[in-house]
């Protein structure tokens, strides 16, 4: 298939699958075991709602925090973070996974970000290469988790053949994070709820927003 960017190349995959068994992992937050995680925490919530388990999409995915349990039960993951993450590779087998370091927005062009955020006030400013989901061709989408820092609803609109199409299991954060202009903390979830998504669960933490398509 041809994607529009290379996909990420990782020196070594360092994980281990014993690993999975007792949620240790290597995260920013330490290197050890994190029994109730919120990524954790909120992929179970969401896997009732699971209708399928082809390929799975991780936007925003970090150092593979919510990866590292797509791939228990998804065919496939394909993971975008705007930085490469070095400890990717320790949690996540990456013979289950295709990444890509690169954003996902609307259209293609070149963003500026804040470290992994779009506050301004947040990190150091760097340039990043944004592309449309829908341009990398992906199907049999049962699933996407979107956590992007206030690009959420610039990610949605980027990948709106692909939802309509596959009809997918979204789960989407949405805190109070937003880009400059923007006036709803809930922009996101009101685009998807106008194409026939609905709200059926949200996470402990009351920020991802599990949504289901209807029919």
């Amino acid at each position: 298939m041809a994607y529009p960017v290379t996909p990420t190349e990782f020196e070594d995959n360092l994980y281990q699958p014993e690993w999975f068994a007792t949620d240790f992992m290597h995260t920013q937050d330490g290197v050890k075991e994190f029994p109730k995680h919120h990524c954790k925490m909120t992929y179970l919530k969401s896997l009732s709602y699971v209708k399928t388990f082809n390929n799975a999409v991780d936007i925003g995915c970090r150092d593979g925090e919510y990866s590292r349990y797509l791939q228990d039960k998804f065919s496939h993951i394909f993971a975008f973070d705007a930085r490469k993450r070095r400890f990717f590779p320790y949690n996540v087998d990456m013979k289950k996974v295709t990444h890509f370091t690169c954003g996902l927005g609307d259209v293609r062009e070149t963003i500026d970000m804040f470290g992994g955020t779009h506050n301004r006030t947040n990190g150091k400013h760097h340039k990043v290469e944004c592309y449309p989901l829908d341009a990398f061709g992906i199907t049999d989408v049962s699933y996407i988790k979107i956590d992007v820092e206030g690009f959420e609803k610039k990610v949605l609109m980027g990948a709106e053949q692909t939802i309509l199409r596959e009809k997918p299991l979204i789960v989407i954060e949405q805190n109070d994070v937003m880009l400059e202009g923007e006036a709803d903390h809930f922009s996101a979830k009101k685009w998807l709820e106008a194409r026939g998504y609905r709200h059926v669960d949200t996470c402990d933490r009351g920020w991802d927003y599990i949504m289901m398509a209807e029919g």
